[in-house]
């Protein structure tokens, strides 16, 4: 019950937030939806700039050369601080936000242009900077936006952002909790459909794409097919299956009848005694034959069942040594590939996993995490 309560309120969005605040490296994208921490406290300390008060005039003394003197230094202090305003302005409007708040920027840089054509023709007079301040805050503050922000269009990459990015945080959270059945399991082929749609999903979003999720998405390519080998591994009724092993049997033709080819076996052992029985020595000697050579052929089956067997436990033991390589967190994609290919795993991996792999080569970065 404290289990259900607990998957009722866990919420990927808190997750991902709590991800964007330890890797830097994800603050563009989340600014693209309008989560930015670190540009409201921009804009903030921008706005109290833009309200603060320039220098004042200087008291005179009479000295000739010492009013000039701070004359000079009040002219430069006026301009910087006005220039200092200016350059944090359009610092600002350089950082990322949503593209959907572009058409605040234009205003913005008219009144920018405005104010200082007014200190051109008055170079210490100070001007109004009270709409420059009322278009800042407008701009850092999506709800204070006019109709003419398209909110829709924000929501949708909002949405998009927590479907891909979100998806390798609801894999770690259905490990965790296995009871909860938040997704198939990791060796089925649902599972396989499923990751595969979102790594493509991933690559199709330019935006999206991080150094982080690109190893953590091969993680789960990798860890996915290392549980379909740990599978095929142990499960010798499917290791028959993909033998094709079809010598006439009860359990070929009703695979779901229970001691299926037990009860073929008694059956033809019956048929035989009562032929002997009744002495009808052919059908008897049929019988024989076809029994004596059901045990050297089931036999010569087992012994095929257990070198497939081996050969798919060996292969377990190899491609173990790359996925751990890449669980840990540190592996180049290059020798990621050329590991594929020396031990014949590449028709392992998707192809979606496969083309993700080959981005990664083709950037010449190694993942370190």
């Amino acid at each position: 019950m404290a289990d259900n309560q607990k998957k009722a309120q866990w919420d990927v969005w808190k997750e991902l937030d709590e991800l964007r605040q330890r890797h830097k490296e994800l603050a563009a994208m989340f600014a693209k939806v309008g989560v930015a921490p670190e540009f409201a406290q921009m804009t903030n300390s921008l706005r109290l700039d833009v309200q603060r008060r320039p220098p004042s005039p200087p008291l005179m003394t009479g000295e000739r050369d010492k009013d000039a003197q701070l004359q000079e230094e009040y002219k430069r202090a006026f301009a910087s601080h006005y220039e200092e305003v200016f350059f944090k302005v359009e610092n600002c409007l350089r950082m990322p936000w949503p593209p959907e708040t572009a058409y605040l920027i234009p205003p913005i840089q008219e009144e920018l242009e405005n104010i200082r054509r007014a200190l051109v023709k008055s170079p210490l007079t100070p001007p109004s900077l009270e709409k420059l301040d009322v278009l800042i805050e407008e701009y850092s503050n999506l709800d204070k936006m006019d109709s003419r922000l398209d909110r829709a269009a924000i929501d949708a990459r909002k949405a998009q952002l927590i479907d891909v990015l979100g998806f390798p945080l609801l894999v770690r959270r259905q490990l965790g909790h296995p009871e909860w059945e938040l997704l198939p399991q990791l060796a089925s082929d649902a599972y396989q459909q499923l990751l595969s749609s979102k790594i493509a999903a991933y690559q199709s979003v330019d935006w999206l794409h991080s150094r982080l999720f690109d190893k953590w998405y091969i993680a789960l390519e990798f860890d996915a097919i290392w549980a379909r080998l740990k599978r095929d591994a142990n499960d010798r009724e499917r290791i028959i299956s993909q033998l094709k092993l079809n010598w006439p049997k009860l359990g070929n033709w009703a695979p779901d009848f229970p001691h299926a080819d037990l009860v073929w076996y008694l059956l033809l052992v019956l048929i035989c005694v009562v032929a002997l029985i009744v002495e009808w020595w052919w059908w008897a000697g049929g019988l024989l034959i076809w029994l004596q050579l059901s045990v050297i052929i089931e036999k010569h089956h087992a012994q095929l069942v257990i070198k497939r067997r081996q050969a798919l436990l060996l292969e377990c033991g190899r491609f173990k040594r790359i996925r751990d390589q890449i669980s840990s967190g540190k592996f180049d994609a290059s020798t990621v590939l050329r590991q594929l290919k020396q031990f014949n795993f590449r028709h392992y991996v998707s192809e979606e996993g496969l083309r993700l792999l080959q981005t990664m080569s083709m950037t010449g970065s190694s993942f370190m995490y």
